[in-house]
């Protein structure tokens, strides 16, 4: 039997997610500046935004294989886990990694790069990734990075649902949200990170308008690679879906538009991650969870 190829994903859809992040942030730094954030604000979100951009194409496309997807989601859930030792604690709740002055929310960095890479795993460690993650948003605690976890696990696996570790796991993340639900979360939300789309619409309509939009934009990008990595795409889309939610119905930061270094480069990590997987020639949805592993 001949060994499956390999396809790359064109380069169109990366270019689309490139300028759809470029929006996303854009809308953010406009408001920042119509709105007086302070002087800092604006150079952060701009260079985490170059950053970014170099990341998308910093893996060559095609060349993670299984092995490569399985270093980035236990990497991606050390680097989550690392906030309940060694994080950044504010009146009890540890979400951020400390790198110097900059606070970055570790969920918002590194979830969407795991749910890029989650389904090259087998299907026992993928439930195994998610209930650790389901553990680290409990423990935390952090609703956004609860429901952004269930909402990526569910939009890449929703076509094998009934596979039985992947009902395993749906069932795992949906407590997840629950319990995390459950814990007190004592932040108050800050101007610019939070409650960004309301302000925005406070201080003019246009600007209401705009920034949604480009998260829109935004969200949806991921979801056009879906004809090469269609299950790993949708729960990128799906993770994003999960952090803007959380934005409109609770102090969360509003990911890409509001102010924060992670969740710019968390969607460059998760683009070039979705760039480097490689797709096999046979068919899907077989429940081994192994259409990703190296030759």
């Amino acid at each position: 039997m001949p060994a499956p190829r390999h396809r790359t994903m064109p380069c169109a859809p990366v270019w689309l997610a490139a300028a759809a992040l470029v929006a996303a942030v854009a809308s953010g730094l406009f408001f920042f500046h119509v709105g007086g954030a302070p002087a800092a604000y604006l150079p952060l979100n701009a260079a985490s935004l170059l950053l970014a951009l170099i990341a998308m194409f910093a893996v060559s496309a095609g060349r993670l294989g299984g092995r490569g997807a399985a270093w980035v989601v236990a990497l991606c859930l050390a680097g989550m886990a690392a906030t309940l030792v060694s994080g950044f604690d504010l009146d009890g709740v540890r979400r951020w990694l400390p790198l110097g002055p900059v606070r970055l929310h570790a969920a918002m960095l590194l979830l969407p790069a795991m749910i890029a890479a989650l389904p090259r795993l087998p299907d026992r460690w993928q439930l195994a990734a998610v209930a650790v993650a389901a553990a680290v948003a409990v423990l935390q605690p952090d609703v956004a990075s609860a429901l952004a976890l269930g909402l990526g696990f569910v939009a890449s696996h929703w076509q094998r649902r009934r596979a039985p570790s992947i009902a395993a796991g749906h069932a795992v993340v949906a407590i997840g949200i629950i319990a995390s639900a459950f814990r007190a979360d004592p932040l108050a939300p800050v101007r610019f990170v939070e409650n960004v789309v309301a302000d925005g619409w406070g201080l003019h309509p246009g600007i209401g308008i705009l920034i949604p939009a480009a998260l829109l934009f935004a969200i949806g990008a991921p979801a056009l690679m879906r004809r090469l990595h269609r299950d790993s795409a949708l729960g990128v889309a799906g993770v994003w879906t999960g952090f803007a939610a959380a934005s409109l119905i609770g102090p969360y930061p509003t990911p890409l538009a509001g102010y924060g270094a992670a969740a710019i480069l968390g969607y460059g990590l998760a683009i070039a991650v979705l760039r480097g997987l490689p797709v096999r020639d046979w068919p899907r949805g077989d429940g081994t969870g192994r259409s990703g592993e190296d030759d």
